[in-house]
């Protein structure tokens, strides 16, 4: 595989990973929306919640970009 080749696969590979960071934003969204929802339940908590959900959206984007990293070393080695 030449080295041409090599650098369009790493543009798939950031195509996908940015897809999903996207997915994992929307997800993000859509349980902040769920949290306003909610009845009953105090400011506070909810709050906490957001928090929780934001350290998980972290999370995963860095797995996703450590993950690009990853592939994009393996697929430019020679």
């Amino acid at each position: 595989m030449n080295e041409q080749r090599r650098k369009e696969l790493v543009k798939v590979v950031h195509k996908y990973a940015e897809e999903g960071k996207v997915a994992i934003r929307h997800a993000r969204t859509h349980a902040r929306e769920g949290f306003k929802k909610l009845n009953g339940v105090s400011e506070d908590d909810v709050k906490h919640a957001e928090k929780d959900v934001q350290k998980l959206h972290d999370d995963y984007i860095h797995k996703v970009d450590e993950l690009i990293k990853a592939k994009e070393a393996e697929i430019m080695e020679v």
